[in-house]
Formats: structure tokens, C-alpha cells, sequence
């Protein structure tokens, strides 16, 4: 009997020394953002490259398959431009943005940046909202308690100008607003 507790308390001080002991890590450090990007895809990774170190490309709560990035003919000239949107960490201060990039002889160029409000992403896109034949640049931004704001920009003389802000609190409305 005593051989038997002696090979017992030996076998598991082997698994003790074999498994090891350490503190299991914290759920926060486990969780990380999914990758959006296709690291083979030279466009995304060509537009990531001019954002800043540390930024994050910011999704939208609906699956969208764009990730934070919209396509669209903004200025008229028949090339597509492309509007990101990201996170910017600076020490524990978070702060959302977007840029404007454009392809200026074969490469891409931020023309504009500026910074976003609320805590998230909801929407972001290049359409025709008010059906003038100009397309516009929609950030969707989640305000809290279901109340969200959509930010409406258009390409005027070289650069973005804010045209409106209108509220709007579930996707049905954006897409009310946007038909």
C-alpha cells in the first residue's frame, strides 16, 4: 500500500513538472481583433502602409466585407479613390479617423484625414446620396445607447467638406436615408 501512494504522489509530481504551473493568462490578453486583411492583397496592404503605426482598421458591426475600407469614384475622374477608416491608440487615449487616399502616378497618397466621433464604427461608404451625379463620402458612427451619427462629406475643390450631420439610431434609417 505504501509503494502504491509512493508511485501515486511520483506520477504526479512528474505531470506537475511536465504540464509546468503558471498563471493562466487574462481573457483580455487572449482576445485579439480578427485579421480584415488579406495579407496577399497588395491594395489593402499598399493602403495600410500609409496609415499611421498602430492604427487599426475599424469593421462594421454588419459583416461588411470591406473592413473599414470603401471604394468609389469620388472626384469624377473615372479612377477609384478609397476612404479608410481606422483606430489610433496614443497611450490610453483611443481616437477614430478616416483618410481619403487617392492614386496620384501609380501610387496611393492620403489627400485628406480627419477624425471621427463616438465610440465605433457603424457605417462607411461612397454613394450618391443626394442623386447630383457626385458621390459622397457616409461615416456611420455608433454614439451610444443605440443612437448613431452619419457624418456626410463631398469633394469640393481638392479636398473634403463636411455637407451635413444627421442622427439616426438603426440601419433601417441609414438605409431610408441613403434611397
Amino acid at each position: 500500500m505504501r509503494n502504491k501512494l509512493m508511485n501515486i504522489f511520483l506520477v504526479a509530481a512528474v505531470m506537475l513538472m511536465l504540464g509546468g504551473c503558471r498563471i493562466p493568462a487574462m481573457p483580455s490578453d487572449l482576445i485579439t481583433a480578427p485579421n480584415a486583411v488579406d495579407d496577399g492583397d497588395e491594395m489593402h496592404t499598399s493602403l495600410l502602409a500609409l496609415l499611421p503605426d498602430g492604427a487599426r482598421l475599424l469593421t462594421m458591426p454588419d459583416g461588411n466585407p470591406n473592413n473599414g475600407i470603401s471604394y468609389g469614384d469620388l472626384d469624377g475622374d473615372g479612377q477609384n479613390e478609397a476612404i479608410v477608416v481606422y483606430e489610433e491608440e496614443v497611450g490610453r487615449q483611443r481616437t477614430l479617423k478616416a483618410a481619403l487616399l487617392m492614386r496620384r502616378q501609380e501610387a496611393w497618397q492620403i489627400v485628406w484625414h480627419g477624425e471621427g466621433s463616438g465610440h465605433s464604427l457603424d457605417y462607411a461608404g461612397i454613394r450618391d446620396i443626394d442623386r447630383d451625379g457626385a458621390a459622397e463620402i457616409l461615416l456611420g458612427w455608433s454614439l451610444g445607447a443605440g443612437v448613431n451619427g452619419l457624418d456626410i462629406y463631398e469633394w469640393d475643390k481638392g479636398t473634403l467638406k463636411l455637407q451635413d450631420r444627421k442622427g439616426y439610431h438603426e440601419s433601417i434609417e441609414l438605409r431610408e436615408m441613403m434611397n
